[in-house]
């Protein structure tokens, strides 16, 4: 006879099962999944979102009524409103800062910025505070306290006693102070500026609006008032400090030009207050330079007359009747004394006389031409060596003046740097009193740089509590604490609650859901048989479908022996053996259902059966197989309960003993069943799963914890447990879409069902 272990240890060590090909195919889409779960699934996060639809609007409800509450408690303010136009003015205290003043121009931004400052100043709630006598109103904190505030200091009170007020209490070390009044009356001021223009708008807040109303305009009053008065303020300063200015300046004067007069008396420096010229001699060289000029002038005007003059004198002498008739004899002479030379000799005596008469010509001719010249040009020659003369002489005195002027220079330095000295402290002191006058008037003017656009008017509605923004607000906030609760809760809750998440975290095969059973009156025993008794029920489909599943689970089909365990109790892990048997009995199976359990066995509860003889008497050999197995009413289906509780269960069923069991598959039954115990903190499990061809995981919805699944999953493989799959049980229908349970069981035969089972339903099917 063929062992059944010998199957089962060949269908555990296939070089590759189609359980171990599911899990190859897991292994090489792992990082797939790793990589889908980085990124945000909508439709899990709207599962969580109508899973935890009760805590989100219980929470919603619960804030939304404590703001309603909240916002009918509070005590109404009335917001009054005054409009102000800020105009930039720039500032400058010298006329000669105009151009530094325009670089240095203070930014719109932030003068704007420090008007705003100005009107939350602490000086001007003072100043406002005194007009209107608030003083009192602001000590009973009349303006802020809260409605529960008494109720606070009551409890305050009741705790600590009341203390008593004493200067040395006062004035101890490390005492906080009190707030002062001013930032009292500020808390309830808004400053809101409008933008890209020159408006601000002031609000106070008060429960009173007419008193509201005058604190608005008495705000903006004060700060006109207040700017004047800086602005007078500051008008004053610049003209004290600009007076000790002008006197430093005029004492500077003075003193710089008391210098100037002892230098110019000590180098004889000598200048006229009403010229620009500068010294005496320098005046005098000018003088003499412009002399010189006009002596050249008339030496060059002389000499050309005299040069004229003799040029015009050879023209005269040409011009004389005399000297024309002398030189018409001469050659006519001439002429005959050329004619007979032809014929005497020059010795010869008429010769000799007609060169004699020649001679006498050419005397008188000389004679005649230098009378003539001597008489034009004698007093043009003089002119002319006179005003050489006076040219000169000027140019010597001019050479002279050079060199005292030169050396007037080297005494003029000290003299300049003395002057301009003068000349600054004077501008300076001259400028001072012209800026001292100007404030004066400017001061006395009272310009204003900022008006009243808009007054405050009476407020005709409440500004605060806005009821419904209030009530918006504490319904947004109640949906968004109760959506963040929903999302902490879920994120806390260790349950498995889909099927996806059960095979993202096993990976294993999912080789069924079984829905849980609707209905008060449901018990576990009704569980159990639900395939038997109600076989066109959801539960029994999903099984028959499960049965299906374990067809293919391995390379040679239906395994010969199936262990069925969980991670924890209670995870309807025996009612899922019975089932499972039921479907198989129902093809044609001969199945034998062992309940493994020795510590706490339920099978027998579930199927109200004897529990006397079992699987502990068998295995101690305290009674036979035949004596142990017992018949269901389901055909096809043994069982073998577990019998009494035994103390040492591991060490029966790591019995050879167990080995007989198997060795009926071939011979009485086709597939035996492990009802095993849950793998938390037990090491049956382990046991059964080595022994045992294929193993299967149980998890509960909505019960079974990742942690302890994970752990269990880690067992069984230590233990090189066969793990072929995984069965998702109670399952509720009302949660399938959003958790995982995509399969609708809601049908039989012929109709499809779309609603929750009833019992009536299920015994007309039954009947049909």
């Amino acid at each position: 006879m063929t062992n059944p272990l010998d199957n089962r240890n060949q269908d555990h060590h296939l070089p590759f099962t189609s359980h171990q090909t599911s899990q190859a195919v897991s292994v090489i889409n792992q990082p797939d999944d790793d990589k889908d779960d980085d990124e945000i699934d909508l439709r899990e996060l709207w599962t969580t979102l109508k899973h935890r639809k009760g805590t989100i609007a219980i929470i919603t409800v619960l804030i939304f009524i404590g703001t309603l509450i909240g916002t009918l408690m509070m005590t109404p303010l009335y917001r009054a409103s005054v409009t102000l136009q800020i105009d930039k003015e720039d500032k400058k205290l010298l006329d000669f800062d105009v151009e530094a003043g325009n670089a240095r121009s203070i930014d719109a931004k932030d003068f704007y910025q420090t008007q705003y400052e100005l009107l939350k100043s602490r000086t001007l709630a003072r100043m406002t505070i005194d007009d209107l006598s608030l003083e009192a109103a602001l000590k009973g904190d009349e303006l802020e306290k809260p409605f529960f505030a008494e109720t606070l200091d009551g409890i305050k009170q009741s705790i600590y006693g009341e203390e008593e007020e004493t200067e040395e209490n006062a004035n101890a070390p490390g005492k906080l102070g009190e707030m002062p009044i001013e930032d009292k009356f500020l808390k309830n001021l808004t400053v809101s500026p409008v933008k890209n223009s020159q408006i601000v708008t002031i609000s106070y807040d008060h429960v009173d609006p007419q008193m509201a109303t005058t604190i608005a305009n008495s705000l903006a009053d004060n700060f006109i008032k207040m700017n004047l008065s800086r602005r007078k303020d500051a008008a004053s300063y610049a003209e004290n400090f600009l007076q000790n200015e002008l006197a430093d300046a005029k004492s500077k004067l003075e003193e710089s030009e008391s210098k100037l007069v002892a230098f110019a008396k000590k180098e004889t420096i000598i200048r006229m207050d009403d010229e620009k010229q500068g010294s005496l001699t320098s005046q005098t060289m000018s003088a003499l330079n412009a002399a010189l000029t006009e002596a050249e002038k008339d030496r060059i005007t002389a000499e050309s007359k005299y040069k004229q003059a003799q040029a015009a004198g050879a023209s005269k002498t040409l011009e004389n009747l005399t000297i024309q008739e002398l030189k018409k004899n001469l050659a006519k002479i001439q002429g005959d004394y050329q004619e007979k030379l032809q014929i005497y000799k020059p010795d010869y005596p008429i010769m000799a006389q007609l060169q004699n008469q020649i001679s006498e010509l050419q005397l008188q001719i000389d004679q005649e031409t230098g009378r003539i010249t001597s008489t034009i040009s004698g007093a043009l020659q003089a002119d002319y060596l006179a005003a050489k003369q006076n040219e000169d002489d000027l140019r010597k005195k001019l050479t002279k003046q050079q060199d005292e002027l030169l050396t007037l220079r080297d005494k003029s330095i000290g003299y300049n740097t003395f002057q301009r000295e003068v000349e600054t402290n004077r501008n300076m002191y001259e400028g001072l009193l012209q800026r001292i006058k100007e404030i004066g008037v400017a001061g006395g003017i009272g310009a204003n740089n900022i008006s009243v656009v808009d007054p405050a008017l009476v407020p005709y509605e409440k500004h605060k509590p806005n009821t419904r923004l209030n009530l918006a607000l504490g319904l947004v906030l109640g949906l968004f604490l109760g959506v963040m609760i929903a999302f902490l809760i879920e994120f806390i809750d260790d349950r498995v609650k889909s099927s996806s998440d059960l095979e993202r975290l096993l990976g294993l095969p999912l080789l069924g859901i079984t829905p849980a059973l609707k209905g008060k009156s449901i018990t576990p025993i009704d569980y159990a048989m639900a395939s038997f008794k109600q076989p066109t029920s959801a539960l029994a489909e999903s099984f028959r479908s499960m049965r299906t599943n374990l067809m293919f689970a391995t390379r040679d089909g239906l395994p010969r022996s199936l262990s069925v365990t969980s991670s924890m109790p209670s995870e309807a892990k025996s009612s899922t053996c019975v089932n499972l048997a039921t479907v198989l009995a129902q093809s044609g199976k001969r199945v034998l259902l062992v309940d493994a359990d020795l510590r706490k066995p339920t099978a027998h509860k579930r199927l109200k059966l004897d529990n006397t003889l079992g699987l502990s008497n068998y295995l101690t050999h305290q009674a036979s197989l035949d004596e142990v197995v017992q018949s269901l009413e389901i055909e096809n289906v043994s069982i073998i309960t577990a019998g009494p509780i035994s103390p040492n269960p591991v060490e029966l069923l790591s019995s050879d003993r167990m080995d007989e069991l198997f060795a009926l598959v071939p011979e009485r039954f086709d597939i035996v069943i492990m009802d095993s115990p849950p793998t938390i903190d037990l090491s049956d499990a382990l046991l059964l799963a080595n022994r045992v061809s294929a193993t299967i995981m149980v998890a509960a919805f909505a019960q079974s914890k990742k942690r302890a699944l994970l752990d269990g999953m880690k067992r069984l493989r230590h233990a090189q447990a066969n793990m072929i799959g995984m069965i998702f049980t109670k399952v509720r229908g009302n949660d399938s879409s959003g958790y995982g349970y995509d399969y609708q069981y809601y049908y039989s035969y012929g109709a499809q069902r779309t609603g929750e089972h009833t019992d009536k339903h299920d015994k007309k099917v039954a009947k049909a």
